[in-house]
Protein backbone atom coordinates (compact mmCIF):
# COMPACT_ATOMS: atom_id res chain seq x y z
CA UNK A 1 0.00 0.00 0.00
CA UNK A 2 1.18 3.44 -0.61
CA UNK A 3 1.53 6.04 2.22
CA UNK A 4 -1.61 8.40 0.77
CA UNK A 5 -4.23 4.60 1.07
CA UNK A 6 -2.78 3.86 5.05
CA UNK A 7 -3.37 7.65 6.18
CA UNK A 8 -6.24 8.34 9.01
CA UNK A 9 -8.92 10.28 7.67
CA UNK A 10 -9.35 11.69 10.94
CA UNK A 11 -6.12 13.30 10.79
CA UNK A 12 -7.16 15.53 8.06
CA UNK A 13 -10.49 17.07 9.36
CA UNK A 14 -8.74 18.07 12.69
CA UNK A 15 -5.86 19.87 12.90
CA UNK A 16 -5.11 20.88 16.31
CA UNK A 17 -5.23 18.96 20.17
CA UNK A 18 -8.97 20.16 20.60
CA UNK A 19 -10.47 19.20 18.06
CA UNK A 20 -8.72 15.85 18.24
CA UNK A 21 -9.82 15.64 22.10
CA UNK A 22 -13.58 16.51 20.49
CA UNK A 23 -13.68 14.03 18.35
CA UNK A 24 -12.40 10.78 21.25
CA UNK A 25 -14.79 12.57 23.24
CA UNK A 26 -17.52 12.48 20.73
CA UNK A 27 -16.69 8.74 20.06
CA UNK A 28 -16.89 7.40 23.71
CA UNK A 29 -19.94 9.38 24.21
CA UNK A 30 -22.39 9.10 21.85
CA UNK A 31 -24.95 11.42 21.60
CA UNK A 32 -23.08 13.82 23.85
CA UNK A 33 -22.59 17.40 21.92
CA UNK A 34 -21.35 19.19 25.52
CA UNK A 35 -19.58 18.30 28.27
CA UNK A 36 -19.61 20.23 31.72
CA UNK A 37 -16.95 19.65 33.70
CA UNK A 38 -16.19 21.18 37.72
CA UNK A 39 -13.06 20.83 39.38
CA UNK A 40 -15.46 21.49 42.68
CA UNK A 41 -19.03 20.36 43.14
CA UNK A 42 -21.77 22.52 44.47
CA UNK A 43 -21.90 20.58 47.65
CA UNK A 44 -18.36 19.87 48.16
CA UNK A 45 -15.53 21.95 50.16
CA UNK A 46 -11.97 20.01 48.52
CA UNK A 47 -11.75 19.45 44.69
CA UNK A 48 -13.76 16.89 43.57
CA UNK A 49 -14.26 16.41 39.62
CA UNK A 50 -17.34 16.43 38.07
CA UNK A 51 -18.34 15.71 34.61
CA UNK A 52 -21.89 15.86 32.66
CA UNK A 53 -22.65 15.05 29.08
CA UNK A 54 -25.91 16.63 27.65
CA UNK A 55 -27.06 16.10 24.02
CA UNK A 56 -28.79 18.35 21.62
CA UNK A 57 -32.31 18.59 23.24
CA UNK A 58 -30.13 19.88 26.72
CA UNK A 59 -30.73 16.33 28.55
CA UNK A 60 -28.17 14.70 30.42
CA UNK A 61 -26.51 11.42 29.47
CA UNK A 62 -25.70 8.67 31.91
CA UNK A 63 -22.13 8.63 31.78
CA UNK A 64 -19.95 5.53 34.36
CA UNK A 65 -18.58 7.36 36.97
CA UNK A 66 -14.74 5.90 35.80
CA UNK A 67 -15.13 6.82 32.29
CA UNK A 68 -16.72 10.66 33.68
CA UNK A 69 -13.52 10.91 35.69
CA UNK A 70 -11.07 9.79 33.31
CA UNK A 71 -12.36 12.25 30.32
CA UNK A 72 -12.53 15.39 33.08
CA UNK A 73 -9.07 14.63 33.32
CA UNK A 74 -8.66 14.82 29.92
CA UNK A 75 -10.15 18.04 29.18
CA UNK A 76 -8.54 19.60 32.77
CA UNK A 77 -5.37 18.18 31.62
CA UNK A 78 -5.74 20.17 27.44
CA UNK A 79 -6.67 23.28 28.79
CA UNK A 80 -4.40 24.21 31.71
CA UNK A 81 -4.71 27.79 31.23
CA UNK A 82 -8.50 27.73 32.11
CA UNK A 83 -9.38 28.85 35.85
CA UNK A 84 -10.92 25.63 36.73
CA UNK A 85 -10.89 26.50 40.60
CA UNK A 86 -12.76 29.30 39.82
CA UNK A 87 -15.65 27.61 37.47
CA UNK A 88 -16.80 25.03 35.75
CA UNK A 89 -16.51 24.89 31.69
CA UNK A 90 -18.56 23.47 28.97
CA UNK A 91 -16.29 21.74 26.53
CA UNK A 92 -18.54 21.81 23.11
CA UNK A 93 -17.75 18.41 21.04
CA UNK A 94 -19.39 20.24 17.92
CA UNK A 95 -17.11 23.15 18.08
CA UNK A 96 -14.21 22.02 19.59
CA UNK A 97 -14.40 25.22 22.07
CA UNK A 98 -14.24 25.58 25.74
CA UNK A 99 -16.26 28.08 27.72
CA UNK A 100 -16.68 29.15 31.11
CA UNK A 101 -20.09 28.39 32.96
CA UNK A 102 -21.71 30.54 35.62
CA UNK A 103 -21.42 29.88 39.23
Amino acid sequence: MTPTTERNPEQDITSGPAERLAVRLAAMLPGAVVVHVRLQGPRTLWPHLRLTAVDDRGRTLRVPRARALTLARWIIRSFPHAQWAATGHAFDLRTATLRGLEA
